[in-house]
């Protein structure tokens, strides 16, 4: 290997980060050799002569040969390959999140022009997510990103792809900001945001696996207090690719340097099955949705009708999911006029139908069993 291969290798890796990886996994220093090198022992006795030398003075002539055998060395008694051990070196002060794609169409390490700038936009807009709802939870993301966002999506940086399908990096360094509103005071930025999304990938899981179970938007509903979004859902849909073909996995290889108990499991996998319902629960979170066979009931506030028309319009104001809404409701004539009578009585009504909700409106479908309920109604459902 030549001198510019192995300046190559090493050119990133200081001495203090060596250093700091030495300890951290149980090496111990045993001194100094002319302050050019500090001499580590493993303290099991099995190990006893195993020895690395860490160059000190990067002013040294023979500086990255001396660095260079010091990583061999280590990559030796970790049994480990030499590049494995230089990328744990130089993200040892990282989180990394690794976003890989599954299919047949890029096993070879290739991903077509178009998906591949998908997915480096996707891998982005799940960062931007996950470090908004660390500090604010919200069903939708919109608007511009508060200071602390932009300071912190700064630091961030793509690293190298791999293959193993096709594998994009995220590296986020260690970083501590004075924000008076940081969510966790006795960890990093980086790992109270690491540990946010690690949360919020759980919680779409189970809220998706209990979707399938009741097909009841309901299931969502939960998940936003653990940092779920719609901005989430749409990062992952996304980089399924654009014919949503590819399975989307997501682990977080949390720094060396920085010590974390938090049991979260920190690798979730979403197939191409996932990707319509996470659609739902997108449109769920951003207000539009549909609700079949829902019984609206309420105070009829407001009736519309034409001479020339056989039907009738009425709203009716109701609680969806904890929401205030006023339903419209298409009604026949018959049906129509019963609500008008119920209206200055304050008689609630109830209606089936299909609901359908946007953000700013709420209507019902194919309206059925229409019945005004008066006092009478009342008692004979209480008995």
């Amino acid at each position: 290997m030549t001198s510019f291969d192995i300046n190559s290798i090493v050119k990133d890796i200081i001495p203090v980060r060596l250093e700091r990886y030495l300890l951290s996994t149980g090496w111990i220093e045993n001194g100094l050799i002319n302050v050019k090198a500090k001499v580590w022992h493993r303290p099991e006795e099995m190990y006893f002569d195993l020895e690395i030398l860490q160059p000190i003075n990067e002013g040294l002539k023979d500086y990255s040969q001396r660095l260079y055998e010091a990583i061999r060395n280590l990559s030796e008694y970790e049994n480990r390959s030499l590049l494995k051990v230089i990328s744990d070196l130089k993200n040892f002060d990282s989180d990394i999140v690794k976003i890989r794609v599954i299919s047949p169409d890029v096993e070879g390490g290739a991903i077509p022009i178009d998906d591949g700038v998908l997915l480096f936009e996707k891998a982005k807009e799940l960062l931007v997510s996950s470090t908004l709802s660390t500090f604010k939870k919200k069903r939708f993301f919109s608007g511009s990103w508060p200071a602390v966002v932009k300071e912190f999506m700064n630091t961030l940086r793509f690293g190298q792809t791999e293959r193993g399908s096709y594998i994009v990096n995220v590296i986020a360094p260690v970083s501590h900001f004075s924000e008076k509103e940081f969510p966790e005071a006795d960890c990093s930025i980086t790992r109270s945001i690491s540990n946010n999304l690690a949360r919020s990938l759980r919680a779409t899981m189970v809220a998706l696996e209990n979707y399938e179970k009741t097909n009841d938007l309901i299931s969502f509903e939960g998940a936003v207090s653990s940092g779920v979004s719609a901005n989430l859902c749409d990062a992952i849909i996304g980089m399924s690719g654009s014919s949503k073909s590819r399975d989307v996995e997501i682990s977080i290889d949390l720094a060396a340097s920085e010590k974390d108990s938090q049991e979260i499991p920190r690798k979730h996998r979403f197939t191409t099955s996932h990707i319509p319902i996470l659609s739902t629960a997108s449109e769920y979170f951003k207000g539009n949705f549909v609700i079949k066979n829902y019984e609206a009931s309420g105070l009829v506030i407001r009736m519309d009708h034409e001479p020339t028309e056989d039907f009738g319009v009425i709203r009716v104001t109701s609680t969806v999911h904890g929401t205030n809404k006023n339903i419209s409701i298409q009604l026949s004539l018959d049906d129509y006029w019963e609500a008008v009578k119920a209206h200055k009585p304050r008689l609630p009504v109830v209606c089936q139908g299909e609901l359908h909700v946007t953000p700013r409106s709420a209507f019902l479908a194919d309206p059925r069993n229409f019945k005004v309920i008066n006092d009478v109604d009342l008692f004979d459902e209480q008995s």
